[in-house]
């Protein structure tokens, strides 16, 4: 005869909160803030995904040259000393026709026109700052399905 406890059915019943189906997903995180960054790293991390985070355009340049189809998603800041994201955006574009780029951003007013040439020019999409941690995620996840079902070839709608 055996006896269960609760956190014995509890832990049966409940599966864990990790992704075990295949690849972690993967994104690379390019913020000037280092609080910015900070948060990204374990929000993201505690979301299941591996993430690596780089605080300048040019570093994320370097990291994307170096692994230029490796990362399911960049999330890209605008406001950004000596290169912003939109020309971060415009160069990675360039390694890497299909890169997944989801822009945050706080600032829309007078940049709105650049982000419309940046979302013409395939940019996945505009999140804005402040995001909460859930908010965040699931802007990613829901940007990441869209781009695999697009590649799929299948029609996408907004």
């Amino acid at each position: 005869m055996s006896f269960e406890t609760k956190s014995d059915v509890a832990s049966i019943s409940t599966p864990p909160p990790t992704r075990t189906v295949g690849r972690r997903r993967r994104i690379l995180v390019v913020d000037d803030e280092p609080a910015a960054r900070i948060l990204a790293e374990r929000v993201f991390s505690d979301a299941g995904f591996e993430v690596v985070t780089v605080a300048s355009g040019f570093d994320c340049l370097k990291e994307f040259r170096n692994r230029p189809r490796y990362f399911d998603l960049v999330l890209l800041d605008l406001s950004m000393p000596f290169m912003d994201g939109a020309e971060t955006f415009r160069r990675i574009r360039a390694m890497n026709g299909s890169a997944v780029v989801l822009l945050s951003t706080g600032f829309l007013g007078q940049e709105q026109g650049r982000v419309e040439r940046m979302l013409a020019a395939g940019l996945a999409g505009v999140i804005r700052k402040p995001h909460r941690p859930d908010e965040l995620v699931a802007q990613v996840n829901y940007t990441i399905a869209r781009a695999t079902i697009a590649r799929a070839g299948c029609a996408v709608y907004s």
